[in-house]
């Protein structure tokens, strides 16, 4: 998977949502995996995690996740199994409130934003599988047939 630089920023106290920069998708593609890069040490203060997305004109069609940021890069995943509308949007990335007072006490909080986009692993009907949900629990919807990974 080869991930191209969106954009770096240093988040002040005065970020709420940030817009990071823009991503396009291929046709056929319903899906976007971003990497983001803790700038710095993680140090004594508990930087957390913020709201990533990416927005089209249609809004948040691939959906939010919450993400976390590491010096080694975490990689977090966008998409919802369907492709969007539009093909261009803006990654965007909201910073908790607690982790603006870090930064309030001069702590500036540094990411750096790459992205790559594809096509999310497809099943065919009747085959199987597996893997585990740390941390949460798997929700059925019988009504629409969606599998949902419920975090705690």
């Amino acid at each position: 998977m080869s991930f191209s630089l969106v954009g770096t920023h240093v988040f002040t106290p005065n970020d709420t949502q940030v817009i990071i920069g823009s991503i396009s998708m291929e046709p056929g593609d319903d899906t976007i995996w971003v990497r983001i890069t803790q700038n710095q040490a993680t140090g004594p203060w508990p930087w957390s995690y913020g709201i990533l997305g990416w927005r089209s004109a249609f809004g948040y069609e691939l959906g939010t996740t919450k993400a976390f940021a590491e010096p080694q890069g975490a990689v977090q995943r966008l998409g919802v199994g369907l492709q969007p509308v539009e093909r261009t949007g803006v990654l965007t990335f909201e910073p908790r409130s607690f982790n603006l007072a870090w930064i309030k006490k001069g702590n500036p909080w540094s990411l750096t934003f790459e992205a790559t986009t594809g096509v999310s692993a497809q099943v065919e009907a009747g085959v199987g599988f597996a893997f585990p949900a740390d941390r949460g629990a798997w929700i059925y919807n019988a009504s629409t047939g969606l599998l949902q990974l419920s975090l705690n």
